[in-house]
């Protein structure tokens, strides 16, 4: 497997409180904000890293995982997901393309934490 860690995913349950996410990085922070927070998605570029801010998931039920999503790029997700089952571990969201243009799976992990592995489609 090859993951790349390059996403922090911050999961809220209001399209409001994911706009206060986007104006406390903007605003305080003064970070670039890309993307319509007030509309559900927005990243906060972060040097090296990217802060997504997401409102909900495409689980049903997010808020048992934490609202911390850690976001890892894969050059064959649907490889890297047969290994994580092979070892053990508990697939939340088998791969979905989603309407962005990525292929994306959760790993739950201990704890609250979710993983998204994500490909972009070519």
């Amino acid at each position: 497997m090859n993951l790349r860690f390059d996403h922090l995913g911050l999961l809220t349950d209001t399209r409001e409180k994911n706009q206060e996410l986007a104006d406390f990085f903007a605003g305080v922070l003064g970070l670039d904000v890309s993307g319509n927070a007030g509309e559900g998605y927005a990243e906060v570029k972060a040097g090296a890293m990217t802060i997504a801010l997401h409102t909900g998931a495409m689980v049903d039920d997010f808020g048992a995982h934490g609202g911390t999503l850690l976001q890892f790029s894969s050059d064959d997700l649907r490889a890297d997901v047969e290994e994580i089952r092979r070892r053990g571990g508990n697939i939340a969201l088998e791969p979905t393309e989603t309407d962005w243009g990525t292929t994306s799976a959760y790993v739950a992990g201990p704890h609250g934490v979710l993983v998204e592995l994500y490909k972009f489609n070519s």
